[in-house]
């Protein structure tokens, strides 16, 4: 179940990296309800992580509408780039898609009284899961990392590898 659990919980933790970043360069009337969303994000990533599995799915469906329609709304008002709202609606995309798959295949096992399958070596179950971790993380660096760069907090970072005169 951890494995299914994974990819909306990074997502969630991406998400709420980029809203962090808008945050820190949006007026404080918009950067304080931004960064509440982000820590809430982060708050609902660590939750699936320490299940292991998917937490108020209900809600995640719900939020990641909500989390659509807010990155749209900042991004015609101005304080979110193109990029980083992307970013935002692929995350909230994904979270809301794994959500009502979770949802159904809650319905269906309540609905099924098939006995359990057959467990998996928990080698195998071990090497499977540290791959697809790594993968999924890969995926939200990837997608994260330029929305945060596209963000204000981004634009103005030193580069990578440049020096901090004597920092």
């Amino acid at each position: 179940m951890m494995i299914r659990a994974m990819w909306p919980a990074l997502a969630s933790l991406g998400a709420g990296l980029v809203l962090f970043a808008t945050a820190a360069g949006a007026s404080p009337g918009v950067a304080v309800p931004v960064g509440i969303v982000g820590a809430l994000e982060l708050a609902w990533s660590f939750a699936v992580l320490r299940a292991g599995r998917l937490v108020l799915p209900r809600t995640a469906v719900a939020g990641g509408a909500i989390g659509i329609v807010g990155s749209g709304f900042l991004l015609l008002t101005g304080p979110l780039a193109l990029i980083p709202f992307l970013a935002l609606f692929v995350f909230h995309w994904s979270i809301a898609i794994a959500a009502v798959i979770e949802l159904r295949g809650q319905r269906a096992r309540r609905g099924a009284a098939a006995g359990e399958p057959a467990p998996e070596s928990r080698q195998r179950r071990a090497g499977v899961f540290a791959l697809v971790l790594v993968v999924e993380a890969m995926l939200v660096a990837a997608i994260a990392t330029p929305a945060l760069a596209a963000s204000e907090a981004g634009e103005f970072a030193v580069p990578h590898g440049t020096s901090h005169a004597g920092h």
